[in-house]
């Protein structure tokens, strides 16, 4: 039963470079929040240059993440705000080509 499920998982899935750019996006995002938060409420200041050691490689990671997503395509910076939320819809109803 569970590689039935499994195949039917796959099957409605469509994991591309760009959905898993995205995720890795939104990770490093959290994780950057993750450290922030720990640096800042850190009192031992050992602990709070550790956290923003961490901090600092996360962000490093999240830009070049970005500037990969922008290269490629599937990021547009400089389109209008308007234009970004119509781009936004038209993926999260599957239609934007």
């Amino acid at each position: 039963m569970v590689s039935f499920l499994g195949h039917k998982a796959k099957e409605a899935t469509d994991i591309t470079d760009e959905v898993i750019a995205n995720n890795m996006l939104a990770s490093a995002s959290a994780a950057a929040n993750a450290y922030l938060n720990a640096t800042i409420a850190c009192a031992t200041p050992e602990l709070r240059a550790m956290y923003g050691s961490s901090l600092n490689q996360v962000l490093n990671n999240h830009a070049a993440l970005t500037e990969l997503a922008i290269k490629q395509g599937w990021e547009k910076p400089y389109d209008s705000p308007a234009q970004q939320l119509a781009n936004a819809y038209k993926k999260s109803n599957g239609t934007f080509q």
